[in-house]
């Protein structure tokens, strides 16, 4: 099938934009249990270990390998649920369909010769990711086959997502695309000048009731209509600050969380917004930033800060209820709410579990030294993640006795 091409394919990013995200993927991979963390500019704060009096025990459901290694910066994986079926891809090419409760293989697909950087993305009958040449695929939900191709102008860094008859899928040179359901048309785009200094990421994009939310590396949310992408409105999320071109950065690259009317955004900067929708107002701002997307439950909100620490917030007035420091200068990934406790995973493949109630950390479980990759999924007592030697694994965490 040939892929409909809307301009030359090239890569946009500067080479100041690929030095810093070589820097992060460095210093992620550096930080851990028996490490120390290094910034930008050479200062170390060391990463101490933390007595953990471990009362919590973890069942292993099953793993299934994907095929690959992926080490820090290389892509941003994580797998999708939908009903009884987890869907994962790997970053050469692979792409899963799975049963969610036994880990056994539906259908596997191979993207010959390539990379995939972002995925995946289910709905409308369609599995869907993105590639480091800008090529937005999308397969069959039911077997696996390709229902169409299409190329974008520059290498894809979030999930595709869909929303009916309309396809959200953005590219890594500041751009946002409108692409039909049904054979990938593009139809409409909307751009956005990149910093001279950007984090390397984007944020998935939100559709919710026919509206597309999307956080810019500018520091900016924009709203526009998910059938002809016209603008409804546009306000900055993050502003730059210091004197630097790393201490500016600004970006919003972690996901939206939509629950309920609010949208809850946070960025590099320090800063958390509850965004009410219907009403197009900030109801509340907490000064925590982040880089990980964020956790939630009936009452709460869970962020894993750029430092380190796990914060506990009200959803409805943002009121820090506890804050977790013992793993402050670790590589927190981004957090997953599991029942009565929040689980996350450090870069050197420790799994830290923290108690809700209070914030105490009440266990420590080993990975097999392989860190978690990308957002994990939860269905009830149950987190779906992919680790860094290229497994999908299903756990659970209870107390022990």
């Amino acid at each position: 099938m040939n892929i409909p091409q809307p301009a030359k394919t090239h890569k946009t990013m500067n080479m100041t934009r690929l030095i810093v995200a070589g820097f992060l993927a460095l210093s992620l991979a550096a930080c851990g249990s028996k490490t120390t963390k290094t910034d930008f500019f050479g200062a170390e704060e060391k990463a101490i270990k933390p007595k953990v009096n471990t009362i919590t025990k973890v069942k292993r459901h099953w793993r299934l390998s994907l095929g690959d290694k992926i080490r820090p910066g290389d892509a941003i994986l994580s797998p999708a649920l939908l009903g009884n079926h987890i869907y994962a891809a790997s970053i050469k090419g692979r792409v899963e369909k799975i049963v969610a409760s036994t880990g056994k293989r539906v259908w596997r697909a191979k993207l010959s010769k390539q990379k995939i950087t972002a995925g995946v993305g289910v709905g409308s009958g369609l599995v869907l990711v993105g590639t480091d040449d800008g090529i937005v695929h999308a397969l069959n939900q039911d077997d696996g086959s390709t229902a169409w191709e299409v190329q974008l102008d520059s290498e894809i860094l979030a999930s595709p997502v869909v929303d009916k008859n309309v396809i959200v899928a953005r590219s890594g040179d500041g751009k946002v695309y409108g692409l039909n359901t049904f054979d990938g048309e593009i139809l409409w785009t909307i751009s956005r000048q990149l910093p001279r200094l950007t984090l390397r990421g984007d944020s998935r994009p939100v559709i919710t009731q026919g509206v597309v939310f999307a956080g810019f590396s500018d520091g900016n949310m924009a709203a526009v209509q998910a059938s002809n992408g016209r603008a409804l409105w546009d306000f900055p999320i993050s502003f730059a600050r210091g004197t630097n071109e790393i201490d500016r950065l600004s970006d919003v690259d972690t996901d939206p969380l939509l629950v309920g009317e609010h949208l809850y955004i946070t960025s590099y900067q320090e800063v958390t917004h509850a965004l009410n929708i219907k009403q197009q107002k900030i109801d509340w701002s907490a000064e925590i930033s982040s880089f990980n997307s964020m956790a939630y439950d009936a009452a709460n909100l869970y962020i894993s800060d750029r430092y380190g620490v796990i914060h506990q917030l009200n959803r409805k007035t943002g009121e820090k209820t506890w804050s977790q420091s013992q793993l402050k200068n670790f590589t927190t990934g981004a957090p997953a709410s599991v029942g009565p406790n929040v689980l996350v995973s450090d870069g050197d493949g420790g799994l830290y579990v923290i108690r809700k109630s209070d914030g105490a950390l009440i266990g420590k479980h080993g990975l097999g030294a392989k860190a978690i990759i990308g957002q994990p999924v939860v269905d009830e007592d149950r987190m779906y993640f992919i680790d860094a030697s290229g497994s999908l694994q299903s756990i659970s965490v209870a107390e022990k006795g």
